[in-house]
């Protein structure tokens, strides 16, 4: 019930208020209710019951505004409803019954329950009661009881009792409501997060929130994987393309969770190429080493999963060490890329190189030589850049 009305493509914040205007109606609802509940032990007076039905129902009015969809109208209603109940009983039971208590509810309520596309409401409601509050304690000698039908001090005892109890209830009601609106924030947060993670890397992400900005970086000590599949273009040809993206998918979906396992950052996929790289965030000494474990990994799931599909991939590997520089281009959909000769001379690596194996450079040989036993293959040439020393990682 607490609930009437939402709509959930409204903001938490929204839901909210909406939510707290319908637990004050609620309440409103009760303390009239009482007050009929009261009259009946101590008098038979109809304006007392009367006064109370007409105003229970004012309250009920609230909740029916809401599940129309009239969210203002049905905050200015409460209000209303509200400040009506203190005026008719200032009115039947005087100065003395204490309603003059609810004038602080009043205060406090537009500010809970008013959409925030009318504040300005909350404030004229909050400013009005206080006037109120402040005229009924400077001319209470002069607000007597026009009912005298109740002794004052069962009033009294009444109005500030249930006054409490509904501030209570709407104060916990409120702090719920927001460690909930917290929760749920936080939530989100961390599915942009989540996400932005697996789009950029941590640095850049931290940089662009603090300063919106990123500045390129160099990296002295960086190396490069780069993949590519053999026949890929007769392959596109003679397949579907929902069999085509879903195989790649599948494929590239293992390769991320290797990266990962590998401490490998992934850069980017284009078409059938995959890019990852090691040693960009931190100074590391065991790049080139991350970055054959990871590619070796990559070869052994394709031969097991070859064994198993009908489509068999057979993948090149280059694997090159280096300088890079790293940052984000452009200023809409943001793409982390690297730019350098290390880059160039990785492709050349892949595609100098033969499927199923792991082609690398003299650079990455020089650094891995006591941890993986490689094949030499001598100079060989690459396109734009002549002849480079190459080697097999057995």
């Amino acid at each position: 019930m607490v609930d009437i009305g939402a709509n959930y493509n409204s903001s938490l914040t929204e839901i909210r208020y909406l939510r707290v205007t319908n637990i004050a109606s609620f309440l409103g609802v009760i303390y009239n209710a009482i007050w009929i509940l009261i009259a009946i032990f101590f008098t038979d007076a109809l304006v007392i019951y009367g006064s109370n039905t007409l105003l229970g129902l004012m309250f009920l009015m609230a909740l029916l505004f809401n599940r129309k969809g009239w969210r203002v109208l049905a905050s200015v209603w409460l209000i209303l409803a509200s400040y009506m109940s203190v005026i008719l009983f200032l009115y039947l039971l005087g100065y003395s019954s204490g309603v003059a208590a609810v004038c602080f509810l009043i205060i406090i309520l537009p500010y809970m329950t008013f959409p925030r596309k009318a504040r300005y409401l909350a404030h004229v409601f909050s400013i009005l009661a206080c006037l109120t509050l402040i005229a009924s304690v400077i001319f209470q000698s002069s607000i007597l009881a026009h009912f005298d039908g109740l002794d004052p001090y069962i009033s009294q005892i009444v109005n500030i009792s249930i006054t409490g109890f509904i501030c209570l209830i709407l104060i916990s009601s409120m702090s719920v409501l927001i460690d909930k609106s917290e929760e749920s924030l936080k939530a989100e947060q961390k599915k942009s997060d989540d996400l932005l993670h697996n789009i950029l890397p941590a640095n850049i992400i931290r940089d662009l929130k603090e300063s919106g900005t990123t500045i390129p970086k160099r990296h002295k000590n960086v190396t490069i994987l780069f993949t590519d599949f053999e026949g890929f273009t007769e392959l596109v040809a003679s397949i579907s393309a929902i069999t085509l993206v879903n195989e790649l998918n599948d494929i590239f979906g293992r390769f991320d969770e290797i990266m990962e396992e590998a401490e490998v950052e992934k850069i980017e996929t284009i078409g059938d190429a995959y890019m990852a790289a090691c040693g960009l965030e931190d100074e590391m000494t065991n790049h080139a080493a991350n970055c054959i474990s990871a590619a070796q990994m990559m070869l052994s799931y394709l031969e097991e999963r070859n064994k198993s599909h009908e489509i068999t991939w057979r993948m090149r590997v280059g694997i090159h060490s280096g300088t890079v520089v790293a940052g984000v281009v452009g200023k809409k959909k943001f793409a982390y890329d690297l730019f350098g000769d290390t880059i160039n001379t990785t492709s050349r690596m892949e595609s100098a190189g033969e499927a199923g194996k792991i082609n690398i450079s003299s650079s990455t040989y020089e650094i891995i030589k006591n941890n993986f036993t490689c094949l030499p293959r001598g100079k060989i040439f690459a396109k734009g850049k002549g002849e480079l020393e190459m080697y097999f990682v057995k």
